[in-house]
């Protein structure tokens, strides 16, 4: 997972917006280019640097005049033929846009940009001038034929979606401007035409340090399987340590800004935790019954995984295993239990990989007797429950998930059976 530390640019000057508010600025340096050498001394692998004059919509009446870079070519009316790159042209950039290339040669790092890139010439402009790859938001909405095109022109890794929302709307023209179109389905129309990774921001908790909305965030990379980088309302390290945890669901970076030029984040400890292996810990419960014909074991089909399982789920930070396996069981199952055989516990070490990423999994089973009422499944990623005897459990899950087979043992261990 990549930190992005934000560079946000009003009239040359590095700022922050509380909700992305032009009335409600705080301002943190004269000095972005400085600003982008601290955070590059400070670890920083990109910068995430916003023209917010272009994206509010600012009329161009701040301008500084400089030398063309020399493998930029002009166009002049009139004439058939670019202008050759050394000629002595010189061109009047808006104060952001020279900012942009004053970053670019400070630091050595890759520059994402965005801002008021609402055409092909801008987005070539903004490439020329440094940036590694460009966010196009609004003309996301107003012109897709337009994404298509600089699709066609430099490819996904140059070419990102911005989507910013508003309660799930999403929101254009630095974000003074809601419309009826759902986060998830630009997604979708986005991912149609060839987009690989988009920049989420929810709106209602960027620069209030109110904590990241993780679950919109990794629910938009599930769903519509684009890579998303998150952003808005990072408050400290914990809320790195929370989409780390959602890494897997296309997670594949941050924006941390206001935190950052706070204190209340520090950069160092925040890259140190994105480069950390994948770990998830989870408990369970190995639910038994005693049918008629012996022993019978639940397995719920997990979707998700496409594989037969025993009911578990993460263990939340402070809980302990059991208190997971036990909440787990009643929120997937809805079933009481009978008896808990905490003696009978078994740990399980594996890797797993989800959408190309290695997670280093721990999953603690507790033995459990459970009542033999209607099972009620809580939890959308199950579809179907099965009671089974100890042979048609053991097939299944050699089937489709033979890493839980050690629990499956030991559970038969415990209650005198012979395993299959």
């Amino acid at each position: 997972m990549i930190i992005y530390p934000a560079i946000d640019l009003r009239h040359g000057r590095c700022v922050r917006l509380l909700h992305g508010d032009p009335n409600a600025e705080t301002v943190f340096s004269d000095d972005p280019a400085g600003t982008a050498q601290h955070w590059e001394s400070q670890g920083a692998e990109w910068l995430h640097v916003v023209n917010l004059d272009g994206a509010l919509g600012a009329t161009k009446t701040q301008l500084e005049t400089l030398h063309r870079p020399s493998n930029i070519l002009v166009q002049r009316p009139g004439f058939s033929k670019p202008e050759p790159p050394d000629a002595d042209l010189r061109l009047r950039l808006p104060i952001n846009l020279s900012r942009l290339r004053e970053i670019r040669q400070a630091v050595s790092v890759p520059i994402q940009f965005g801002g008021g890139l609402r055409t092909i010439e801008d987005i070539r402009l903004a490439l020329e001038l440094g940036a590694n790859r460009v966010v196009l938001g609004t003309v996301a909405i107003e012109n897709p034929t337009l994404v298509s095109d600089a699709l066609d022109t430099w490819g996904p890794e140059r070419i990102v979606v911005g989507i910013d929302a508003r309660e799930g709307k999403v929101a254009t023209h630095g974000w003074q401007t809601t419309s009826s179109v759902d986060a998830i389905e630009l997604g979708h129309r986005m991912k149609a035409i060839g987009v690989e990774r988009v920049v989420y921001t929810d709106i209602g908790r960027d620069g209030a340090l109110t904590g990241v909305n993780v679950h919109a965030t990794s629910r938009l990379g599930d769903i519509t399987d684009l890579r998303v980088i998150a952003s808005g309302g990072v408050a400290s390290l914990e809320d790195i340590e929370r989409l780390k945890a959602h890494e897997h669901y296309n997670i594949e970076g941050v924006i941390v800004g206001q935190a950052i030029y706070t204190g209340n984040l520090k950069l160092p400890e925040a890259v140190a935790l994105s480069h950390q292996p994948l770990t998830r810990r989870s408990a369970g419960i190995v639910p038994f019954r005693r049918a008629a014909n012996g022993v019978e074991f639940l397995l719920l089909f997990n979707l998700f995984f496409e594989q037969w399982q025993f009911p578990r789920g993460g263990v939340h930070k402070g809980e302990s295993d059991q208190a997971c396996a036990l909440r787990e069981f009643a929120e997937e199952t809805g079933l009481a239990i009978k008896r808990l055989h905490d003696e009978c516990r078994a740990k399980l070490h594996y890797t797993a990989v989800i959408r190309g990423y290695d997670i280093e999994r721990v999953v603690v089973y507790y033995l459990a007797e459970v009542a033999t009422d209607e099972v009620r499944l809580g939890h959308e990623n199950h579809s179907e429950a099965r009671w089974l005897n100890p042979q048609e459990t053991w097939a299944l899950l050699t089937e489709t998930s033979p890493e839980q087979l050690p629990a499956l043992d030991a559970a038969l261990e415990c209650l005198g059976i012979q395993s299959p």
